[in-house]
C-alpha cells in the first residue's frame, strides 16, 4: 500500500466499484499512452537539471517504455486505483538508488490536466478530420447536380426555384466552417498545462517551454492555475460540436421530409432503407433519423459537460477534472458516428428530378420575377409593383373552385393588365412575355449575385468550398505530423509502436 498520510484504509468497496475501478481500467487504456509520455519528459527534465545521470535516466526511460496496461493493471489495488500510482509502482523496481531525486517536485494535478487536454486535442484533429469528409461528399454529390431544379422553401411553403446542387453547397460550406473552427480551436487549446503543480507551479527550474514543445504544445500556458483549474478547453470543444449537431439537424430535417410520400425528391439505397411492418407500402429512411437522433445527444452531451463545471470552485477538483469529463468520449464517438453515417447519406443519396421538376411546374414561384419586371421594364415603382402582383393572384384566386389550385398556367396577360388598370397602370404585355417571366426553371438562371442558385455561381462556389477543404486537410497533415515528430523525438519510438 503506497503511504497516505492520515488515510490508513483502502476505498470503500462500493466506492471501488462503482467509480474508482471504472476511471482507473479507462485511463488505463486511454491515457497510458499519454502519461508514458509525460514520465519521459519529465525524466529528461530531471536528467537536464542534474537530478538524475545518464544511467538512471535511461533506466527509467526503458521501464517507461517498456510497460504494458496489464502491469499498471496488476498494481490497481496497491495503488488505490490511481493510474498514476499504479506507473510509479511499475517503474520504481528500475529506479537505482542513486535516483533518491526522481518524482520530486511533481503533482499529479498538472500531470492529470496535460494527459487529458493531449487526448483532447487528438479527438479534435480526429473530428475535424471526420467533419471533412463529410463536407468532401457533400461538396462531390453537390457537383453533379448543379443544375437540377427542384423547389426552395419558405415558411414551409413553395417559395423560390432552386437546385438540389444549391442546397448541398450549402451543407458543404456549413460543415466546411466546422471543420475550420475545430482546427483553430486545436490551436487555441495547444498550450501545455505541464509544470503548474497543484496549482501555484513548482519550486524547481522546470523549463517549462522546453516541455512543451517535448509535448507537442506551441508553448506553455502561461498562468499555473489557469494550467489545473481551467477545462475550458472541454466546454468549447462542446460547443463546437454542439453547433455542428444542431445545424446537421436541419439538413437532415429537409431530407426527412423530401424522402417522404408528400415529396418523394430523394430517395436512399435499399442498405439504407427500411419497411414498415404493419404498412408494408411505405419504404423509411430510419438512417435519416438515427442521425438526427444523434445530433441531439451532442447538444445533451455538451449540457452535461457544462453543467459539471457549473458553481465550482476555480481550482484543481476532482469533480471538475474527472466527473465532470466523464462524458467527453461519448461526446465524440458520438459525433463520429453521426459523421460517419451522414457521410454515407450524402455519397448514396439518389435526387429524383422529374418528380422535383413536376412540383416546380405547378407551383407559383416568380412572382417576384414579374413584379421586378413591372418595375424595371414597365416604370411601375417597386412598392406598387408587388401590391399590382399580389391584386393579379389574388383575382385568380377568387375565380378557382374550393378543390382547385392556383397554378402558372391560370394566371394571363389580360388579367395582368387588368390588375394594373385598376391600380392607375397601364401595362403593355403579351402573353409570351408573361409565360417567359412565369417558368419556373428559369428562375435559376436568372440569379445575377454571387452565392446565388444560378449554376455557375454554385460551380464556382463549390470551387471555393474545395480550396477551403483542401487547406483544412494540409493543417490537419500539419499538426498531426508535429504531434508525431514530438512523440518520436521525446520516446524514441515511431507512432503506433507503442500502444
Amino acid at each position: 500500500m503506497l503511504p497516505t498520510g492520515r488515510i490508513r484504509r483502502g476505498p470503500a468497496p462500493l466506492l471501488d466499484d462503482a467509480v474508482l475501478t471504472q476511471r482507473f481500467d479507462w485511463e488505463t487504456r486511454t491515457l497510458l499512452r499519454h502519461y508514458r509520455w509525460i514520465e519521459l519528459t519529465h525524466t529528461g527534465e530531471y536528467a537536464r537539471m542534474g537530478l538524475l545521470d545518464r544511467d538512471a535516466a535511461e533506466r527509467i526511460r526503458r521501464a517507461v517504455l517498456d510497460l504494458t496496461p496489464e502491469q499498471v493493471g496488476a498494481e490497481r489495488a496497491a495503488a488505490m486505483s490511481d493510474p498514476l500510482f499504479a506507473l510509479e509502482r511499475c517503474v520504481q523496481a528500475h529506479v537505482p538508488e542513486s535516483a533518491h531525486a526522481w518524482h520530486v517536485d511533481r503533482s499529479r494535478n498538472d500531470v492529470q490536466a496535460c494527459a487529458q487536454l493531449m487526448l483532447g486535442r487528438e479527438r479534435l484533429l480526429e473530428t475535424a478530420t471526420a467533419v471533412s469528409r463529410l463536407a468532401r461528399a457533400a461538396l462531390q454529390t453537390a457537383a453533379g447536380h448543379t443544375e437540377s431544379i427542384m423547389p426552395g422553401y419558405t415558411q414551409h411553403q413553395t417559395a423560390q426555384t432552386m437546385t438540389f446542387g444549391f442546397y448541398l453547397a450549402a451543407l458543404a460550406e456549413a460543415v466546411t466552417g466546422a471543420a475550420e473552427s475545430l482546427q483553430a480551436l486545436f490551436d487555441a487549446v495547444n498550450l501545455c498545462p505541464l509544470g503548474a503543480g497543484a496549482m501555484a507551479g513548482l519550486e524547481l527550474p522546470w523549463d517549462r517551454g522546453r516541455i512543451a514543445v517535448a509535448l507537442g504544445f506551441d508553448g506553455p500556458q502561461p498562468h499555473a492555475l489557469t494550467s489545473v483549474a481551467s477545462r475550458s478547453w472541454v466546454l468549447r470543444t462542446a460547443g463546437e460540436l454542439s453547433v455542428l449537431g444542431t445545424t446537421l439537424s436541419r439538413f437532415l430535417t429537409d431530407l426527412i421530409w423530401w424522402s417522404g410520400s408528400s415529396c418523394r425528391f430523394i430517395d436512399l439505397p435499399d442498405e439504407l432503407a427500411g419497411i414498415s411492418s404493419a404498412m408494408p407500402h411505405k419504404r423509411n429512411f430510419p438512417i435519416l433519423e438515427r442521425v438526427r437522433g444523434m445530433s441531439g445527444h451532442l447538444v445533451g452531451l455538451s449540457y452535461d459537460l457544462m453543467i459539471g463545471q457549473r458553481n465550482t470552485g476555480y481550482t484543481n477538483l476532482v469533480e471538475v477534472s474527472k466527473e465532470s469529463t466523464r462524458f467527453l468520449e461519448d461526446l465524440f464517438t458520438t459525433c463520429h458516428t453521426m459523421l460517419a453515417l451522414f457521410e454515407r447519406v450524402v455519397t448514396d443519396v439518389r435526387f429524383h428530378p422529374e418528380r422535383a421538376r413536376r412540383v416546380v411546374r405547378d407551383e407559383l414561384m416568380a412572382a417576384s420575377t414579374v413584379a421586378n419586371h413591372l418595375t424595371l421594364e414597365h416604370g411601375v415603382p417597386a412598392r406598387d409593383a408587388q401590391v399590382l402582383v399580389g391584386a393579379w393572384i389574388s383575382a385568380a384566386l377568387e375565380r378557382l373552385g374550393p378543390a382547385d389550385t392556383l397554378t402558372p398556367g391560370l394566371l394571363s396577360a389580360p388579367d395582368l393588365v387588368s390588375a394594373g388598370e385598376r391600380l392607375g397602370f397601364t401595362l403593355a404585355l403579351t402573353e409570351n412575355e408573361v409565360r417567359e417571366l412565369l417558368d419556373p426553371e428559369a428562375g435559376v438562371w436568372r440569379k445575377q449575385t454571387a452565392g446565388s442558385t444560378r449554376p455557375e455561381q454554385v460551380r464556382l462556389l463549390l470551387e471555393q468550398v474545395g480550396d477551403r477543404l483542401a487547406a483544412v486537410d494540409r493543417g490537419a497533415a500539419e499538426r498531426s505530423r508535429w504531434l508525431r515528430d514530438a512523440w518520436e523525438h521525446t520516446t524514441g519510438t515511431k507512432a503506433g509502436e507503442l500502444t
